[in-house]
């Protein structure tokens, strides 16, 4: 889980009469710490925050002093008033990554909730009981079976279905998975077939992937021509045309326009790939 060692938590305990009077403005994250199954308290996560907020704003002032004892350039003592800044952005990256760790996971469950959610409707549609269904989902789909080896594991040990569902779907930051569990949970509840709901379920998934690959595709096309525009057209136009303008003027196109040129290029299509990633629809290939 990624969670923080017991020594490093050991280390972070001179934070915690700092940590405790900003409990109370930050107990939202709490929720985080549950979704990432982080076993620690709030308390412990701020004052992990804190210590390694200020452990990493310490090296920087270290480096930004070894480097102006070498060069005894003061351009690098004045780089030490960044220490504030970068305090307070590794304060808030510490203090937010249970979040990117349940959001991550909640995506890789998205991944496979579809094709978990139709192999669990095969078995019980066959006369599976839930049980024996849940465990068939147990391995072969990712962070799905994942949850469904804890949920197992809960009802081994005394759990009730529902119980051990219930504490599943609260734990869990996808909201499809939530949705999707919460309705085979009423059906549970109110004793009614779960087949019925788990197939709408199936469908409503499979439905919303087909419009997010569609919409996916439409996206594609305005984003396809700015990258022709951008690194394509545009850099290859105006180099033409600055050596053109260069014959005829005698002017020196300088070496520094050419790396600054191809600077830009690589830093350009590192930025559209990553843009292409984050709009990529959640759908497992």
């Amino acid at each position: 889980m990624n969670q923080p060692s017991p020594t490093m938590l050991k280390k972070a305990s001179y934070f915690y009469p700092v940590a405790s009077k900003l409990e109370k403005s930050l107990k939202h994250l709490k929720v985080f710490l549950y979704q990432a199954k982080w076993n620690i308290n709030l308390v412990e996560h701020i004052s992990y925050s804190l210590f390694v907020a200020t452990l990493n704003t310490f090296y920087f002032l270290i480096f930004m002093l070894f480097i102006w004892f070498i060069t005894k350039n003061p351009l690098f003592l004045k780089f030490l008033f960044l220490s504030i800044p970068i305090f307070f952005l590794m304060f808030y990256s510490a203090l937010y990554r249970p979040k990117v760790i349940a959001l991550r996971r909640a995506r890789k469950i998205e991944e496979e909730l579809p094709y978990a959610l139709r192999h669990l409707l095969i078995q019980v549609k066959s006369g599976v009981p839930l049980y024996q269904g849940f465990v068939s989902i147990s391995d072969g789909y990712g962070e799905v079976s994942k949850e469904f080896k804890e949920i197992i594991k809960k009802i081994n040990s005394g759990y009730s279905e529902i119980k051990a569902l219930e504490e599943s779907i609260l734990r869990s930051a996808s909201q499809k998975y939530r949705k999707a569990f919460w309705q085979i949970l009423n059906s549970m509840k109110t004793g009614t077939d779960v087949s019925t709901p788990l197939e709408n379920v199936v469908n409503e998934i499979i439905n919303d992937q087909i419009l997010a690959i569609k919409n996916y595709g439409q996206q594609l096309n305005p984003l396809t021509l700015m990258y022709m525009m951008m690194a394509v057209i545009m850099p290859s136009l105006g180099i033409t045309f600055l050596v053109i303008i260069s014959s005829f003027i005698g002017f020196t196109i300088p070496n520094l326009l050419f790396v600054g040129l191809a600077f830009f290029l690589i830093v350009f299509q590192w930025s559209f790939l990553n843009i292409i990633k984050t709009k990529r629809p959640n759908v497992k290939i």
